[in-house]
C-alpha cells in the first residue's frame, strides 16, 4: 500500500491468574493495545450497510490495513498516528481482497 500513515493496534485481554482455590489474584492480568500492522484510516459519513436482521447502522471509520489480518467483528481496535489515537472502537465488518492482499475494517 501506498500511502499508510496510521499503526493499526488491537486490543489484547490478559485473564488474572487464579490461585489454588480458583479465586482471581489482584494486580494479575489486564489489557492492552498490539500493534497489527500500517494502514489508513478514513472518516465515513456516507457509506450505510444493512445488518441479517434488518438493522441499519453507519460505521464511523473505514480503515485499510497494508496486509490481511486477523482481525474479526467484534473486536476492539485503534489507529495511532504517532502518539494520538485516529479512533478507536468496535469491528463492524471485515472484508478482504484476493488479489491485493488488503484488508477493510469498518469501525
Amino acid at each position: 500500500m501506498i500511502f499508510s500513515p496510521h499503526i493499526l493496534q488491537a486490543k489484547v485481554i490478559i485473564p488474572m491468574d487464579k490461585d489454588e482455590f480458583g479465586r482471581p489474584i489482584p494486580g494479575t492480568g489486564g489489557e492492552s493495545w498490539q500493534e497489527v500492522c500500517k494502514c489508513r484510516c478514513d472518516d465515513n459519513t456516507t457509506k450505510e450497510f444493512k445488518s441479517d436482521n434488518g438493522e441499519v447502522y453507519r460505521p464511523n471509520y473505514h480503515v485499510v490495513c497494508e496486509k490481511r489480518t486477523a482481525i474479526k467483528a467484534g473486536d476492539e481496535v485503534r489507529c495511532m498516528d504517532g502518539d494520538n489515537v485516529r479512533s478507536q472502537g468496535e469491528v463492524y465488518m471485515v472484508k478482504s481482497t484476493s488479489y491485493f492482499n488488503y484488508s477493510e475494517l469498518w469501525m
